[in-house]
């Protein structure tokens, strides 16, 4: 496979490279173009990568500015002559309530995870539509439950959402497939913070029916099935990937009175 990675050199984006570069052994190799603004890690990563086989194509570039997608593809196709998936990893969020938020915040949050998937999209479709290729776009939870305080980054990832619905319908007829990941609560370096606190991560992981944080590599089996013919058939879908998490809404709820009335219900 000829992929090509954004956000390449930490957490997701780089469980996503190593599920590529396992799957392709068998292929004799995957082609893979790895993007990030973290030069040195991604060449770290390419020497991991190549000795599982892999051919490695690095390219740094920061996504918030608009010629670097177009760049990212070029680079791709010169390296491997084409492209068989793209997935539009990298993201940022910079925290403030709405009424704080900084236009140049918001601008740069919109760039990075709605403007860029979008321009790699456009920019890579000539070689999907040749390999009837896949992409997808790593999106979050976020883009369909308000997440305070973040609302520059659930606005962008709402966006993107519709984003992905919209290339899916633009180019299903070219033969290209465009899907949306969503993660929910992932260990990554982006994170890890927040994990730091063993009583924070512990009320967290009660949260989530299958009662742990999602890991990077949970992530990355399932890009891997988006892009793969497993998905042949699935296009314009957004994949929550997020332990069950978006269906706990009203069981987080006390139950006051009613939870007497079930026991009592229940009592012989």
């Amino acid at each position: 496979m000829r992929a090509l990675i954004t956000g390449a050199a930490r957490g997701i984006g780089r469980s996503i490279a190593w599920r590529l570069a396992r799957d392709g052994q068998a292929a004799g190799g995957a082609q893979l173009t790895l993007a990030d603004v973290h030069e040195a890690e991604l060449q770290a990563l390419a020497e991991e990568l190549q000795a599982l086989g892999s051919r490695t194509c690095v390219v740094a570039g920061d996504l918030a500015a608009p010629d670097v997608p177009g760049r990212l593809v070029a680079s791709a196709l010169q390296a491997f002559g084409g492209l068989d998936a793209v997935v539009s990893n990298a993201g940022i969020a910079r925290p403030s309530p709405l009424v704080e938020c900084a236009i140049e915040d918001w601008d740069h949050v919109f760039a990075v995870n709605t403007r860029a998937p979008f321009l790699l999209g456009r920019a890579a479709h000539a070689a999907l539509r040749a390999s009837r290729g896949a992409m997808v776009v790593v999106t979050s939870i976020s883009g369909t439950h308000a997440t305070s305080p973040l609302g520059a980054y659930s606005a962008s990832k709402a966006a993107t959402l519709m984003l992905v619905r919209q290339m899916a319908s633009e180019w299903g007829p070219d033969g290209i497939r465009v899907n949306a990941l969503s993660p929910g609560l992932i260990v990554t370096p982006g994170t890890a913070a927040a994990y730091a606190d063993p009583a924070v991560r512990a009320q967290r992981e009660q949260r989530v029916p299958l009662r742990r944080l999602g890991e990077p590599e949970d992530m990355a089996a399932v890009a891997a099935f988006l892009l793969g013919p497993d998905a042949a058939y699935i296009s314009g879908a957004e994949l929550l990937a997020v332990g069950g998490l978006a269906q706990t809404l009203m069981s987080s709820l006390p139950m006051g009175g009613w939870q007497a009335q079930i026991h009592a219900a229940a009592a012989p």
